[in-house]
């Protein structure tokens, strides 16, 4: 046992800076610690490193005392630690937590003023954004190369970012009934986040969607045998099949109802007769073709009809894909994707 009573354990030394040293004794923690852990994880991925030669730095370099890599790492690991505000590097820059895992040593991080010039002046523009988005597939493509061998699942989705103030790129959306952006969302099948863009809150849910997806698909397609895609009925588009079918990318995409779809099914929504299940649900699932005006070709769509005990009418849902799989087992994939509404809504409440 130590004097201050703790057992004693072997120390452990970062691979990024063998200098440092970590322990548990009480007398010696930080309540910021937590930096040496975020460049780790960031060391060991290769998120940041690669960033600099994509990066146009217009500064000085006699006058510069910053890297952006440096920068880009401060702004990062400090919002990743609940310092949201640029304001807070002016006392964080002198951490010596924040300037270890920056690479600082005894000089001091940046202040409030470079982080706000890094933001506007080098990330604010076009190749900039780009390199940021080929740093979060950097950090993505070693978690699918150990995940997935054989099949790989990308769900897009839309959501909602309410706004206040004059923000430039806020408008008002009918259908969320607010000031907001309205950006989109591609993740894996397991909700690790592929890429991202921030959107005008009037656009439709799949405005750009085409521009998200095919440098994705583009990347990781070749590398497994099944590639799959989902989307809720917004992304029931027909430029968004064609590049699936085109791309040998398999789809499963919620259908809205129309009066045809309605009238094709409508021999099947007689109300079941019989014991119902100690569920109280009783489930009917078959496919068919079909065709819709756009369409270039007719298409296998899915229906489910739940009649519940409860309720006199069914609830009726129809996905329109291009897979060879069994009906029912369709629905259960489609059913899988509500998982990115759920990592939308983390990604929200930890950036909150």
């Amino acid at each position: 046992m130590s004097v201050s009573g703790e057992r004693k354990k072997r120390t452990l030394r970062p691979d990024f800076n063998r200098r440092i040293k970590l322990d548990f004794q009480g007398a010696t923690l930080s309540s910021d610690t937590g930096f040496l852990l975020l460049r780790e994880i960031d060391e060991r991925f290769g998120i940041f490193e690669e960033l600099a030669d994509d990066l146009l730095d217009s500064r000085s370099p006699t006058h510069t005392k910053h890297s952006i890599v440096q920068m880009i790492r401060q702004r990062v690991y400090q919002m990743a630690a609940g310092y949201e505000d640029c304001n807070d590097a002016d006392f964080l820059r002198v951490d010596p937590a924040l300037r270890l895992s920056l690479g600082k040593d005894a000089d001091l991080g940046a202040s409030q003023s470079m982080l706000s010039r890094l933001e506007n002046d080098i990330l604010g523009n076009a190749e900039s954004l780009k390199a940021l988005d080929e740093a979060i597939l950097r950090s993505a493509d070693a978690l699918i190369k150990k995940k997935w061998k054989y099949r790989f699942i990308m769900d897009v989705d839309s959501t909602v970012d309410p706004t206040h103030g004059n923000q430039e790129g806020s408008k008002y959306n009918g259908h969320f009934r607010s000031e907001c952006f309205h950006p989109i969302f591609a993740f894996t099948g397991e909700g690790d986040a592929l890429a991202g863009v921030l959107r005008p809150g009037k656009v439709h849910s799949a405005d750009g969607t085409l521009d998200l997806i095919k440098p994705l698909v583009d990347r990781y397609r070749k590398r497994f045998q099944l590639f799959w895609f989902r989307g809720d009925a917004a992304f029931a588009k027909p430029e968004i099949y064609e590049h699936c079918e085109s791309k040998r990318v398999t789809y499963f995409i919620r259908l809205p109802q129309n009066e045809t779809l309605k009238e094709m099914i409508h021999d099947d929504l007689h109300r079941p007769a019989g014991r119902w299940p100690g569920s109280g649900i009783k489930v009917s699932v078959f496919d068919f073709m079909y065709q819709a005006g756009r369409w270039n070709k007719p298409r296998r769509v899915v229906c489910k009809i739940e009649w519940h005990l409860d309720e006199l009418f069914p609830r009726v849902g129809f996905i329109v894909t291009n897979s060879r799989l069994s009906s029912k087992e369709v629905v259960k994939v489609y059913n899988g994707r509500a998982n990115v509404e759920n990592r939308i809504k983390e990604g929200k409440n930890t950036l909150r």
